[in-house]
């Protein structure tokens, strides 16, 4: 490697400690308490393991279900560094993760397919799988999750994409820009992040709901008024049996 170039690597690579401790300390300034919640939101979907998921899912579908909690982690991590729309693909994968683990573990064929590299499910497939499910598809709108999933994957993958001027990091063409520490950048990927825990959560209830009737999982049941609005609270009562505790 040309010294000049290797002078410059180390450089940018000693510098990044500092500036990732820069960046947390500024983004905990103005959203700490906003990482806190997306924190708590993620503690919900290992909930959903400890009461449920490690007894019912194939370990196979919990692989995928493991890694989508990896991806929210890694989502809250990018987010308190600055990496905004890093933050937001993690998202997006996120819910790729969380849609093949519940799709394959209804598809255990399928996913021996996958797993020898001879199918590649389409995520049109898997959202119109979810859609015409008959456990999600005859639910009333606000609580099936699926269609407002499949609008923030749509929106998800526009930041992956770059598609539009909103969504790059870079602001001009000569200028590289790995940070977005304003607020008005955290509270994008919170909203974002709010949405997409709160519609995942719905989805899986929507298909294990027969696990938490009656008095059955009250700390996961407990769990889930984190992620869910209390708006919901009634359609999930009256279409699924489950009362929300908070």
């Amino acid at each position: 490697m040309d010294n000049e170039i290797l002078a410059n690597a180390r450089t940018f690579r000693d510098d990044l400690g500092p500036r990732f401790t820069t960046n947390l300390a500024a983004v905990s300034g103005h959203g700490g308490n906003i990482l806190d919640e997306s924190y708590a939101r993620l503690t919900v979907l290992h909930a959903w393991r400890v009461f449920v998921l490690d007894e019912t899912l194939s370990s196979d579908a919990l692989g995928f279900y493991s890694e989508a909690q990896n991806d929210g982690l890694t989502s809250s991590v990018l987010m308190s560094a600055g990496m905004w729309r890093p933050a937001m693909k993690s998202l997006r994968s996120m819910i790729e993760n969380i849609l093949h683990c519940l799709y394959f573990n209804d598809h255990p064929v399928e996913y021996r397919l996958w797993d020898a590299g001879k199918y590649r499910p389409t995520f049109k497939d898997l959202f119109d799988y979810f859609l015409a499910h008959p456990d999600i598809s005859s639910l009333p709108e606000n609580i099936k999750g699926v269609p407002d999933l499949k609008t923030h994957y749509r929106y998800l993958s526009n930041v992956v994409h770059s598609s539009a001027r909103e969504f790059r990091m870079t602001s001009e063409v000569e200028s590289l820009k790995l940070w977005n520490i304003t607020a008005d950048g955290v509270g994008k990927w919170n909203t974002m992040h709010k949405k997409v825990l709160r519609d995942s959560n719905l989805l899986i209830l929507a298909l294990l709901a027969v696990h938490l009737k009656g008095a059955a999982r009250k700390g996961l049941r407990e769990a889930l008024s984190i992620a869910i609005p209390t708006t919901r609270d009634s359609a999930i009562k009256a279409s699924l049996g489950v009362k929300i505790i908070r």
